[in-house]
């Protein structure tokens, strides 16, 4: 098994969470387990909360889903203080191309105000928010799919399942230097159904 390319780490307490993030959770078919197994506090600013429209997985409204979630105390909806919003609205009314949707701007606001790591998968959000605090860590779903929590608590076979599902049903975004762990962890069969992998390409270099 490739390397995990997970930068998950131990000091990664607090998770802010954005939409694509949850939905990509969600098209797993067992975020409960995921966010249980993770052991960290999970956080959804109110204003990205209202972009998780459906669960991708079993297509129940997004509300009801992320609300039994929350009833399991798997994760909590917080909202934005005044300093927050502050730069939650500077964010949103940048200039182009450097603004963000509600949901980005508040995940990064709400992560900068206390102090926890932004989960967002977009690469605009991502960029901004290195831009804005360089120091400030960013993670994305792979981190935390392929975190040692996760990846140790799992069968080899579960964990195909889980990372296909979201590919599959979520169409989850994965960075480049992810893709190569993907397509070894779901076989080059099912990469080759996940456009969004580039998965041809990094199956063939595993097979050259």
């Amino acid at each position: 098994m490739i390397l995990s390319p997970s930068r998950l780490s131990s000091k990664h307490k607090v998770l802010v969470i954005d939409a694509s993030v949850a939905i990509n959770l969600l098209g797993t078919g067992r975020a409960a387990d995921i966010l249980r197994m993770l052991g960290r506090q999970v956080l959804v600013d109110e204003m990205a909360l209202r972009e998780v429209a459906r669960d991708p997985f079993g297509k129940l409204p997004g509300r009801e889903v992320m609300g039994g979630l929350q009833s399991a105390g798997v994760i909590s909806t917080v909202r934005l203080s005044a300093s927050a919003f502050d730069m939650f609205l500077e964010l949103v009314g940048a200039v182009p191309p450097d603004d963000l949707g509600d949901g980005e701007a508040a995940t990064i606001a709400q992560s900068f105000d206390i102090g926890g790591v932004p989960v967002i998968d977009e690469r605009k959000a991502t960029r901004i928010s290195v831009s804005l605090r360089p120091e400030h860590p960013i993670l994305h779903t792979i981190d935390i799919l392929a975190c040692s929590e996760i990846t140790t608590a799992l069968s080899l076979r579960e964990l195909d399942d889980l990372v296909y599902a979201a590919l599959s049903h979520a169409r989850m975004r994965v960075p480049i230097a992810c893709r190569d762990w993907v397509c070894a962890v779901i076989g080059p069969e099912r990469a080759r159904n996940c456009p969004s992998l580039g998965a041809v390409k990094a199956v063939d270099r595993q097979q050259g």
